[in-house]
């Protein structure tokens, strides 16, 4: 139970993130979006889950080579981050060529394949020693919490929308990312872990 609060709590982390530093806190995530209109969810949730599964493979046999234990941390990420793009790039040029995708759907799925969240599960998965399959199932664990984060979200847009006692500056944007972090927060709770020690 734990571990998955904590892959929930990891996706509403990644979905604050994603937004702050993407969008520069000027827009809106499209994470933000599809909680907002969430009739494209399960497609974007199995992206998620798609590109996660790549991401665990890829980083599992690239972590077997000698050169990659000497590299600094965040070398690492940045190879992850690089085995993501190639997967991207793969999985688009199939789209494109081979299912005729437009250019709605391949944003679509540039949104999800760069997603924080994606990133941090090859990340998840090598700092807790998971062997191939133990990274599978967090990647897949991953995508089930992203789907419950935004289900949670799209909860709070409408109470939120419905609620008149919100003061005019708060309204929207921002109190729906207050909402966010203040349900990050709460199933940090429940990880039975310290947040700022």
């Amino acid at each position: 139970m734990t571990q998955f609060i904590n892959m929930l709590i990891s996706a509403l982390y990644a979905m604050l993130i994603q937004n702050l530093i993407f969008s520069a806190a000027y827009g809106i995530s499209e994470t933000i979006k599809i909680a907002k209109k969430p009739r494209h969810l399960f497609m974007c949730t199995a992206s998620v889950a798609y590109f996660s599964v790549f991401a665990v493979i890829g980083s599992y046999f690239i972590n077997k080579l000698s050169f990659i234990a000497v590299l600094p941390e965040t070398a690492v990420y940045l190879v992850y981050a690089i085995i993501i793009g190639v997967v991207y790039l793969i999985s688009g040029y199939f789209c494109v060529h081979f299912l005729k995708a437009n250019k709605k759907f391949m944003n679509s799925l540039g949104m999800c394949a760069f997603n924080s969240l994606v990133l941090s599960v090859p990340v998840l998965s090598l700092k807790t020693g998971n062997d191939l399959f133990e990274g599978i199932g967090l990647a897949v664990g991953a995508a089930f919490a992203f789907l419950i984060a935004i289900l949670l979200i799209n909860a709070g847009i409408r109470h939120i929308a419905q609620n008149k006692n919100i003061p005019k500056v708060f309204q929207g944007t921002p109190a729906l990312l207050i909402y966010v972090g203040i349900l990050s927060l709460a199933l940090s709770c429940l990880s039975g872990e310290s947040l700022f020690v």
